[in-house]
């Protein structure tokens, strides 16, 4: 009856509360109208809960088949785990005794090891003949000369490796060399069928490109494969050199070398090593030239001139065609290669001859515009293109180092004084060789560019000298920024008496082209920006900072700061104008009115004391100390206005 008690309770405490609920849902008897709507969404609640019920229950009910069968997945991870300890203790037991032949296992594994590269080798070496007899299959189409050539190159790789594999063994060397003849002899016959095409180029280019340019291709190729060939070669080199080095032998007397650069090594390396697919690839275009001219020459010149004429009419004509046909098809590495291989001489009799050779086609009659074609056509561009880069870093690397030897070396001076180093007479010197150079044995066009470069050469010898000027004044020193003032003044002459001569030289089609003016400008910019740097010097003087210090302060009031500043510009500007030229010294004795004007306005903005009547009053003390000092150097307006 007790355990009742309570849950009567509970019903009756159930009513009540839902009676309360009803008493506030029905306050007045007019809400008894809205029973039905109450009951309806009573209804619609029950719905939505028992519908999220479900869902939570269902998922309740998948959490939990998701946890058993996790659990079932461990057990038998578990047992899994348990049957592998089993084995591994087992074989563990077993192996107990089998570690005093240890020795017999290691030798029975390294020879099963042993076994299987000898049966991919014997698999590679039986594949040969198959290859090769396929490669040679291939050279009938034209299509597949790179590809031919490829598979030719993959069988010289497996050559090597076995003809390496068996130095040590002659008889089998030898034999392994009787099995390879069939590759040599595919090599033949591909390379015949090669030069074949580079021989027959022109014919080729005009009714063929496409066999032409894979013909190119693989020379190109090969080129790649003979690099790489030398680099390995010139490595192992190197490092035999280092390894004699780092060990010598005791007894050796003679004394040791620096090792070779890699870069000479691979050079050397090259010279006369690998297939030389791209010396042979020139062999065979000029001795297809010198066919096309064999029979002008040694036959229709003696024997009917009117056929010779005819002939050379034809060769004229296609000259049109090898350049719109033939030099479409080479790569440009083909092209410009050759270049690099002549010598600036060289490069400079190719240019000359065809100068040459453009005089004597207007002597003959024909017009001068047509006449340099051959100039103007762009064919001479890669020795051009050579013979201007490298004058250009020629140039670079001696006027970097003349910079360079300017930081160790003091300046000279000249009989008045001034100061001044080599670099610049030496400069224009050098440009003005290479200019009437040019000028005497090549065309216009090579001139035209020389001008160009001569110009990205002073532009280039300028920023050199600005990141120069940007080092700290203290670690430049006074002589050495006086020295840069007059050298670009000197420089500035000496430019614009080089555009003069190169403008006269020029045509007035590429004259109208070159602008020398601006760049001859910037050598003035630059000995501005010295003398700017020279007046730094001045006012990075610790005597001078210390006086600057005490501006505005008591030793200012009574007259020991600007009177002593005076008097160390006047050292300072007696030395100066020993050193540099008149023009510059008047630019920089403004420039010094200013910086000083502009540093006591600055001291006179940031100091904490008020401004009084006496501040003022010694302020323009300090103008007519600064007008009679400065009016000794500069015109008196000139000063007045600065100051003022």
């Amino acid at each position: 009856m007790m355990t009742m008690r309570p849950q009567e309770d509970l019903g009756v405490e159930a009513k009540k509360a839902a009676v309360r609920e009803v008493a506030k849902l029905l306050p007045v008897p007019e809400s008894l109208a809205s029973i039905a709507s109450i009951k309806a969404d009573y209804a619609l609640r029950q719905q939505a809960n028992d519908a999220q019920l479900s869902v939570t229950v269902t998922t309740q009910v998948e959490q939990a088949q998701a946890g058993i069968e996790a659990l079932s997945a461990s057990q038998k991870t578990i047992q899994m785990l348990q049957q592998n300890f089993l084995l591994i203790d087992k074989l563990c037991q077993e192996c107990q005794t089998l570690i005093e032949n240890h020795d017999q296992i290691k030798l029975l594994s390294n020879a099963r090891n042993n076994l299987n590269t000898t049966l991919k080798d014997i698999e590679g070496m039986m594949s040969i003949s198959v290859e090769a007899s396929e490669a040679r299959d291939s050279l009938g189409d034209d299509r597949e000369l790179v590809h031919t050539f490829e598979r030719l190159t993959a069988l010289d790789g497996k050559r090597r490796f076995a003809l390496a594999a068996a130095s040590s063994h002659k008889e089998e060397a030898g034999k392994l060399r009787e099995y390879f003849e069939d590759v040599d002899r595919t090599w033949e016959k591909f390379e015949k069928t090669l030069w074949g095409h580079i021989s027959n180029f022109f014919k080729l280019a005009k009714e063929s490109p496409h066999t032409l340019v894979r013909a190119l291709r693989v020379v190109e190729m090969q080129e790649v494969l003979d690099q790489q060939q030398a680099e390995e070669a010139a490595e192992a080199e190197g490092a035999g050199a280092m390894a004699s080095i780092t060990k010598p032998r005791r007894a050796t007397k003679k004394p040791l070398t620096p090792p070779a650069s890699p870069g000479f090594l691979v050079k050397e390396k090259m010279q006369g090593q690998g297939k030389c697919y791209k010396d042979k690839c020139y062999e065979y275009i000029r001795k297809s030239v010198e066919a096309r001219f064999d029979k002008l020459l040694s036959k229709f010149v003696f024997e009917d001139l009117k056929v010779a004429l005819e002939d050379g009419r034809s060769i004229a004509e296609e000259l049109a065609d090898i350049y719109d046909f033939v030099a479409p098809c080479f790569p440009p590495r083909l092209l410009s290669d050759r270049a690099n291989e002549l010598s600036n001489i060289e490069i400079l009799k190719v240019t000359g001859w065809v100068v040459e050779y453009q005089d004597h086609l207007i002597g003959l009659g024909v017009d001068q515009s047509l006449a340099q074609v051959c100039a103007e056509s762009g064919a001479m561009d890669p020795l051009m293109n050579a013979y201007v880069e490298r004058m250009q870093a020629t140039m670079q690397k001696w006027y970097t180092n003349i910079l360079e030897a300017d930081k160790v070396h003091p300046p000279k001076k000249t009989d008045d004084g001034k100061l001044y180093t080599p670099a610049a007479v030496d400069l224009f010197r050098i440009l003005g060789e290479q200019v009437q150079i040019v000028q005497e044995n090549s065309t216009d066009v090579m001139l035209y560019r020389i001008a160009l470069s001569v110009i990205q050469v002073m532009v280039d010898f300028q920023a050199a000298e600005r990141q120069r000027l940007e080092e700290p004044v203290t670690e430049i020193g006074l002589e050495p920024l006086c020295a840069m003032v007059n050298n670009n003044l000197r420089c500035y002459d000496l430019a614009m008496d080089l555009s003069s001569s190169t403008m006269e030289a020029l045509t007035p089609y590429y004259a109208e082209q070159v602008n020398f003016e601006d760049t001859c400008k910037g050598f003035l910019e630059v000995a501005k920006e010295a003398v700017h740097q020279t007046v730094n010097v001045i006012f990075e003087d610790p005597g001078v900072k210390d006086l600057l210090a005490k501006l505005y302060q008591k030793e200012w009031y009574e007259g020991f700061v600007t009177e002593y500043l005076v008097a160390t510009f006047g050292d300072y500007f007696t030395d100066v104008k020993l050193y540099i030229e008149e023009r510059s010294f008047r630019r920089f004795v403004e420039a010094c009115l200013e910086e000083a004007v502009v540093v006591f306005i600055d001291h006179m903005l940031t100091q904490k004391n008020y401004i009084r009547e006496e501040t003022l009053e010694r302020m323009r003390v300090d103008e007519e100390v600064f007008l009679d000092f400065f009016r000794e150097h500069i015109n008196l307006s000139v000063s007045t206005c600065l100051l003022k």
